[in-house]
């Protein structure tokens, strides 16, 4: 029998295919607004954030970055970034209502035209545009699983797939295929693809 929190969640969240509880790693199965989560082996604390960052904060990027969205403002030789709302000191085709899937945020490094990696335009009225100096993630081959993320989790967190297994305290998470210390009904065998 379902406690009363796991029968409302039951009611909220469908089930998918496929979701990827194994081990004991983090992970979001209820689209948690904190990103990934468990339940940990502390009888007295049912579940915790696992604290992993988002992929806004991370500070590095796979093949030419046009996936980046992490926060660097400045070009590789320290200039400051114009914000990509404005026109000035540099005028640009690329207004962030124009172009709704490249996170033109603030003044922050994209790569909305598929050049060989993230870059702005300055803030310096002689110097037009410039890359940013962001390490690269690791190999040049990113799995193209959109929502899939390895090292920080995007949106909600449901496509992290990373080996975290701590919470944000430090206290180990329970298995998924463990039912103690802490019942729950995120079981691998009924939520496939989470």
């Amino acid at each position: 029998m379902l406690d009363p929190l796991d029968a409302i969640l039951h009611l909220l969240y469908t089930p998918t295919l496929r979701n990827g509880l194994e081990e004991n790693f983090c992970r979001n199965p209820d689209r948690d607004p904190g990103g990934p989560w468990c339940y940990t082996t502390d009888p007295a604390v049912r579940f915790q954030s696992c604290g992993i960052k988002s992929c806004r904060e991370a500070a590095c990027v796979w093949c030419n970055g046009e996936d980046y969205r992490g926060a660097v403002d400045r070009t590789e030789s320290g200039r400051e970034c114009q914000r990509w709302d404005l026109q000035r000191p540099h005028a640009h085709p690329f207004e962030p209502g124009k172009f709704l899937d490249k996170d033109l945020d603030d003044n922050y490094c994209r790569n909305p035209d598929g050049s060989e990696r993230p870059w702005c335009y300055t803030t310096d009225p002689q110097v037009e545009r410039e890359f940013c100096d962001l390490p690269r993630c690791g190999s040049e081959a990113q799995p193209r699983q959109e929502a899939t993320t390895l090292n920080c989790f995007r949106g909600k967190g449901e496509g992290y797939r990373g080996t975290a297994n701590t919470t944000a305290a430090g206290v180990p998470c329970q298995r998924w295929d463990a039912q103690n210390p802490h019942r729950h009904r995120f079981v691998p065998e009924k939520y496939a693809c989470k």
